[in-house]
């Protein structure tokens, strides 16, 4: 591999000369020939093509893709698997489902979220619902949703259809995809293979940060459609990776993953029901975090490892209804468990994990029933309103609690469960105004989220060493926005307000009674009050057939009610202009990003992903990226991310840690100035 700033080129292979409708589908439904934010297309929801190249490049996961979208961040801890955040809010605030199903991580320092398992270039499509106004994906959601999905169309030809893309860039970056299809009117088989890797990157400074990944993911599907109103599938996806982190003392060495899935979708079933839609799965991730696979050993150390896993099964019934053309109406059903167990070794030379037993510390059970409706008042208002309620169930099965490395305690709660009734709910009015291609939106939400791992069993509270009864979160949401296109002018603008009581925060440096009178340091969870309101902002202008501008914003802001401070862990305002060329042969653009400064911090306090732990200065960055399309089936483009090399750090991001062989930073920086360059070949 090469390292620092060359840059590996790689072209993409073609598969078999075979034609395609989809050909001109694949390349010319990428609006912009490199993606540099995403658009509203409707109220609180957006889409976008994760297999379109996209700037600045993405680590090859979920966060990093989403980092484009007006309202997320990601919070870096190495080179990859970044904690997604959206609105300031991280963790199971925001799901992440892939095809629908659930994927949850097993490291209780979450170095492996679940976009840690997410390559998104082995799907069609992501969509991303913002607040809580949905109730069909499941519990909780206060933040948002993100759908990972497949196309699921029925095929009308028989024959082949596919695409590969290949990606070589500064610091030794590679990555490969392909993507074939054999399909006919009643069968489809397909089959996706993707790889990433990278070195260590460089800041700015030319600073070397501890951050090289490798990962690959496998994934195969038949279905059967034997009319255009059946279909059944089943699927099957298999991945692992390696992962460097510069901000603690270990290294992901392992991101197993299996998944099973078996859907069946049935349409128009009579006049009054339009289809229904089953689905089961089941997700097993094993985790391996140790300090000697991808690090040099400290002097003293001993080879230490982890080794958590984590299993989620699921499912999930709808049923779609029209009792009268003005009404829609989804009703279902769903649930899901989860099983997580652990396993470590304070010596892998003298007694190695692998030959350890599973221990179990936690099992969670949710059952679930929704319903949404959408009733059209006229031509131009509708009405959406949700409704779900949820049963929950938690098993707290340790024994004793970790309090250390070397340190363990009796589990008060050891053995005992704990059942909880949660409900969530949605109201929005929508309207057509008469200026023309407007849209209005104004929402109210409501989200009770259950406790996650990270909260009740990964941390301890004030006054126990189990958060065994810490509160439910519950959060009320108000949403407004406009949504406007028309010729040459398009974009959006919401804004939002929410209340939330019993917010989980996160407190790191927490100080209790030890043993002997002495004091021990710890991370605790606490129920507070809480507010966060903010804005988004996307819009185009063409100003003419070849040239247009676009420009996104995004500011979000916080209150801690309970200890009058600022609420942490929130990203700064951003801003992001661009300047785009393209005659549908050759394409150009400019992007030019700005970070405020944020001042407005809480030490030691956040969330499960991160705490804040000192104020970050603004930063002013500027890319650049070319395309060719060659002819219908080849698309190549290049860019230059960061291009004046600008050392920086994104505000969430997390603190260095002390790594051999690598100097101390302060906060994880992001790379310097980035080459890359990326081939996509359609069949």
């Amino acid at each position: 591999m090469f390292k620092s700033k060359s840059l590996t080129l790689a072209i993409a292979v073609s598969l078999t000369q075979l034609a395609s409708a989809q050909d001109d589908a694949t390349i010319h439904s990428i609006d912009e020939v490199v993606v540099t934010g995403v658009r509203m297309d409707s109220p609180l929801e957006l889409s976008t093509n994760p297999k379109a190249p996209r700037q600045p490049l993405p680590a090859a996961d979920g966060a990093d893709y989403l980092k484009t979208i007006p309202g997320f961040s990601v919070m870096r801890k190495g080179g990859s698997n970044g904690d997604a955040v959206l609105r300031g809010m991280a963790g199971s605030r925001i799901s992440m489902l892939v095809d629908g199903e659930m994927i949850l991580g097993g490291c209780s320092g979450r170095m492996d979220p679940p976009t840690a398992y997410i390559l998104p270039e082995a799907f069609d499509s992501i969509k991303v619902v913002k607040g809580p106004q949905s109730v069909q994906h499941g519990p909780g959601n206060s933040a948002g949703v993100v759908l990972f999905e497949r196309d699921m169309s029925r095929p009308e030809k028989s024959g082949w259809t596919g695409n590969a893309s290949a990606l070589g860039g500064s610091w030794g970056r590679h990555d490969e995809v392909i993507d074939a299809t054999y399909s006919s009117p009643k069968l489809t088989i397909r089959g996706i293979a993707t790889n990433a890797s990278q070195d260590n990157f460089e800041d700015g400074d030319g600073t070397e940060i501890h951050s090289r990944f490798d990962r690959w993911t496998t994934q195969a599907s038949i279905a059967w459609t034997p009319d255009n109103t059946t279909r059944l599938e089943f699927s099957t996806a298999a991945s692992d990776g390696e992962a460097a982190y510069s901000d603690r003392g270990v290294d992901g060495s392992k991101f197993k993953r299996e998944n099973y899935n078996l859907k069946f979708n049935k349409r128009n079933l009579t006049d009054h029901i339009e289809s229904l839609d089953a689905q089961i799965y089941y997700n097993y991730v094993d985790h391996v975090m140790d300090n000697y696979s991808l690090r040099e050993l400290m002097p003293a150390a001993r080879p230490v490892a982890m080794n958590p896993d984590r299993e989620t099964s699921g499912g999930k019934i709808s049923v779609k209804i029209k009792p009268s053309p003005a009404l829609n109406l989804l009703l279902g059903l769903d649930a899901q468990g989860n099983d997580h167990s652990n396993r470590n070794t304070m010596n892998q030379s003298m007694m190695p994990y692998e030959q350890l037993p599973r221990v179990k510390d936690a099992e969670f059970e949710q059952r679930g029933v929704f319903a949404e409706l959408t009733y059209d008042l006229n031509q131009k208002q509708s009405l959406i309103a949700g409704a779900r309620l949820d049963e929950w169930t938690f098993t707290d099965s340790r024994d004793r609690v970790s309090l250390s490395m070397m340190a363990t305690a009796a589990n008060p709660s050891a053995g005992q469960s704990r059942d909880e009734s949660l409900s969530s709910g949605f109201l929005r009015y929508e309207r057509v105004l008469d200026w023309k291609g407007a849209n209005f939106f104004a929402g109210i939400g409501h989200s009770e989220r259950f406790p996650d791992y990270w909260e009740l069993v990964a941390k301890e509270t004030e006054n126990s060493v189990s958060a065994f009864d810490i509160e439910s979160e519950k959060t009320t949401q108000i949403d407004v926005g406009l949504i406007y296109s028309d010729g040459r002018l398009s974009g959006s603008a919401s804004v939002f307000y929410n209340e939330i009581d019993d917010f989980l925060m996160i407190e790191s440096g927490y100080k209790k009674p030890g043993m002997m009178g002495m004091s021990r340091t710890t991370s605790i969870v606490r129920n507070i009050d809480a507010r966060s309101w903010g804005m988004e902002v996307d819009g185009q202008f063409a100003i003419n057939d070849n040239w247009r501008t676009s420009l996104t914003l995004a500011s979000v802001r916080g209150a801690n009610d309970t200890d009058q401070r600022t609420l942490a862990q929130l990203p700064p305002l951003e801003t992001r202009i661009g300047l785009h060329y393209d005659d549908q042969k050759w394409s150009a653009g400019l992007l030019y990003r700005n970070i405020a400064e944020q001042n407005r911090v809480d030490i030691g306090r956040g969330n499960i992903a991160g705490q804040d732990f000192g104020p970050t200065a603004s930063a002013n960055i500027l890319s650049f990226n070319g395309g060719w399309r060659a002819s219908d089936k080849l698309l190549v483009t290049a860019g230059v991310d960061n291009l004046f090399d600008v050392t920086y750090a994104e505000h969430i991001s997390r603190a260095g840690a002390a790594i051999p062989g690598f100097d101390q930073i302060a906060r994880m920086n992001e790379p310097g100035r980035t080459l890359w360059f990326k081939a996509q070949f359609s069949i």
